[in-house]
């Protein structure tokens, strides 16, 4: 029996593809109109609509401000990511991101036969949706036509999104006397999924494929991701805007690699991803175990023992496993824990005592801690994560887990293998 490739990954992205649909996407990215891959990303775009993803676009535009501003011979100065804007300027400013929005929108309206946007038919709306107010004077550099932003029309996008309309929004904004402000993107687009309450931001960047290359972690906190103090100002200005999105209760911000012309989808249809995520849940903290933790792990983990859905560990036992086990903590207190052993000659480990507290529950807590500890066997080399359950299969099950049977158990388990507790063992390949 063959299997095609391309029949696996559409099974796999299966799930994504529902769990997308009907969601609120906000993507910002760079309005070069010259990359080889801006236009491969709009036709993914265009592919995220028509997969019933309300889509809104934010682009861009500083390279085509410095182009027309160097033809104009007029200089510009930049300071903390933003540009002080002159009346002079505004001319040529309203003439690049103008231009660069109708061709935006020409890419997003192809529909040739035998293109990725062939019967498309994406229909794009742009508009005066942001209301700005100047940013004045800071340190005694006034900044004059920069802007900053007072008010975001959420009511008109959403109307937009429910007509099946994709909204295109530019880094400008206006004020109710009529003047136009520049804006800096990534707080459009930031503000934007704000005050849609959308369901993800996305950063298409330069930097991320060196950030991931030297070895860094691909799920930061706001926190983790205001501190990053590497390479690439583009990659550190977008991780602020991350970081203050999140803030907001923008739930996961995405940073893909811009040339990569395959990074959008990659990242939102496999399990892995293939960018960096900064995670809006940074009120729970998720961090190893210590032997202080001893008492809240007993507080948390006592009920289910006796219920029978978790193996009983004594306290001596729990001190003397400690090292296994992670803790999500919420204002010092623990509210869910799990463990990972791993069995590296079989390059596996075993995921125990997952638990989070009854009060705790909501918001997918349970779900981030797996995916928390599978990214950390990752991590450690591990290719494949197993369970033993009595009573919560399915909910494994539900997130990729398998059933096997004893004998596929690395050996060490199958001789410590408790017969009269019967537990069923269950695999996922990482």
């Amino acid at each position: 029996m063959t299997h095609h490739p391309f029949l696996s990954f559409f099974r796999h992205a299966a799930p994504y593809i529902h769990s997308h649909r009907n969601k609120t996407f906000v993507i910002a990215f760079d309005g070069d109109i010259h990359h080889p891959h801006l236009k491969k990303l709009l036709h993914d775009s265009a592919l995220l609509h028509n997969l019933n993803i309300n889509l809104v676009l934010v682009h861009g535009a500083r390279q085509q401000i410095d182009a027309h501003l160097a033809r104009a011979n007029i200089d510009s100065q930049i300071i903390d990511d933003k540009r002080i804007t002159t009346k002079a300027m505004i001319p040529e400013i309203l003439d690049a991101v103008g231009g660069l929005r109708l061709r935006i929108e020409a890419a997003l309206s192809m529909g040739m036969v035998n293109s990725p946007m062939q019967d498309a038919q994406v229909r794009i709306v742009s508009g005066n949706f942001i209301t700005a107010k100047p940013v004045g004077v800071i340190d005694g550099h006034d900044f004059a036509f920069a802007g900053e932003i007072r008010r975001i029309d959420e009511a008109g996008i959403r109307r937009h999104l429910e007509l099946g309309d994709v909204v295109l929004i530019s880094p400008l904004g206006y004020s109710p006397t009529g003047e136009v402000y520049n804006l800096n993107s990534e707080e459009v687009a930031a503000s934007v999924a704000q005050a849609l309450r959308a369901d993800k931001l996305i950063f298409v960047s330069d930097g991320v494929v060196p950030y991931i290359d030297e070895g860094r972690s691909r799920q930061l906190t706001p926190e983790q991701a205001r501190a990053y103090d590497g390479e690439g100002q583009w990659l550190r200005q977008r991780l602020k805007a991350a970081a203050i999105a999140c803030e907001s209760g923008i739930r996961r911000v995405h940073l893909v690699e811009r040339d990569n012309e395959d990074a959008l989808l990659l990242e939102l249809f496999t399990r892995d991803g293939n960018g960096v995520m900064v995670t809006g849940d940074h009120y729970d903290n998720l961090r190893q175990a210590t032997i202080d933790d001893i008492g809240g792990l007993l507080n948390l983990i006592r009920p289910l023992e006796q219920q029978g859905v978790l193996v009983k560990r004594s306290r001596e036992h729990l001190e003397i496993e400690i090292e296994h086990f992670y803790v999500l903590e919420r204002d010092h207190s623990i509210i869910g824990c799990a463990a990972l052993y791993p069995y590296p000659q079989e390059s596996a480990a075993e995921l125990a005592c997952v638990v989070v507290h009854p009060d705790y529950r909501q918001n997918q807590r349970a779900d981030k801690l797996l995916d928390a500890l599978e990214a950390q066997a990752r991590e450690a080399g591990i290719s494949k994560l197993f369970i033993l359950t009595t009573q919560t299969a399915q909910w494994f099950e539900e997130r990729g887990f398998a059933a096997i049977g004893i004998d596929d158990l690395p050996i060490a388990k199958r001789q410590a293998y408790n017969y009269q507790r019967n537990s069923r063992p269950y695999l996922k390949y990482l």
